[in-house]
């Protein structure tokens, strides 16, 4: 019983060394699920040798991050490299890479403000403690996890319609999608940061709002994009079909000259042909074959 009740201590005091063990077995489980939830959305296809190369990967670059760097820093540098991890392991667009990271994301962050506040109320705690105690810790993350599996789940039954978007930019339009992309995290890297501190002070609503008009910015960024070189691609083609309409209307003048040229001589091998001059006929084929 005291080797319990010691184990018992240890989980519900705060320590936040012990909980940053206990918890790094959750770096493989967050993967899993993220990739789960964004190969569904994204309609993405892999092997399963791909998927658990990227899984595995993901996960321990992570934990060393983690280990070597601070939390804030290592979680820039993950939000930056994702895109392009996914991008070469996926063999994807530019733009559903970027969606692979911001769809999880978001959806993690929303899910452990509403779990986090749920247990806040419950225990009556703050948002510090829970963060170092390695009990209430592992409990959120758990919950935050099975409850977006349930999401995965959920889409995947359901059988909503897939994200299907083409890679239609070109060279000045992905820079500016990465651009974009670059400010986009920043934002979300700061709002993910006031979360994470002061998720026990501020509204739910108001964290909830500032997350929704975040998303919606982003969201309408990226289509406004897709929409104006959706227009430039079709003004492209439009110029194009005229190049093409004016080139047939070309050839249809010299087929015309020709067929009218060509009358004109086989009425005229008609004529001699009616009169019987068949040597005037060989002098002119003859002469076209010269």
């Amino acid at each position: 019983m005291e080797i319990f009740q010691t184990i018992w201590t240890a989980l519900t005091t705060p320590n936040r060394w012990l909980t940053n063990i206990i918890i790094t077995p959750l770096t493989f489980l967050e993967a899993t699920v993220s990739m789960l939830l964004f190969t569904t959305v994204l309609n993405l296809s892999a092997t399963k040798k791909r998927k658990l190369f990227y899984i595995v990967v993901l996960s321990l670059w992570s934990i060393i991050l983690n280990i070597i760097l601070p939390k804030q820093i290592a979680s820039i540098i993950n939000m930056i490299l994702l895109p392009i991890f996914i991008y070469f392991v996926f063999h994807t667009t530019v733009l559903k890479a970027i969606l692979s990271e911001v769809i999880p994301t978001i959806c993690i962050v929303l899910v452990e403000s509403l779990i986090s506040k749920f247990f806040f109320v419950i225990f009556n705690m703050s948002y510090e403690t829970a963060l170092s105690t390695p009990l209430f810790r592992l409990a959120i993350m758990i919950s935050v996890y099975t409850l977006i599996f349930v999401i995965y789940l959920i889409y995947k039954k359901l059988k909503f319609s897939k994200l299907v978007i083409p890679d239609i930019f070109d060279r000045k339009s992905k820079i500016l999608l990465i651009c974009n992309f670059i400010l986009a995290l920043i934002s979300m890297g700061a709002q993910i940061y006031l979360i994470t501190f002061y998720n026990d002070k501020l509204p739910f609503m108001i964290v909830l709002l500032s997350l929704i008009s975040l998303v919606s910015y982003f969201v309408i960024s990226i289509f406004s994009l897709i929409r104006t070189t959706q227009l430039e691609i079709t003004t492209r083609d439009l110029e194009q079909t005229k190049q093409y309409n004016r080139t047939l209307s070309i050839l249809h003048d010299n087929i015309r000259a020709f067929r009218h040229d060509f009358q004109n001589i086989v009425q005229t091998i008609g004529r001699i042909c009616s009169i019987r001059r068949y040597e005037r006929i060989k002098s002119i084929l003859f002469s076209a074959s010269r």
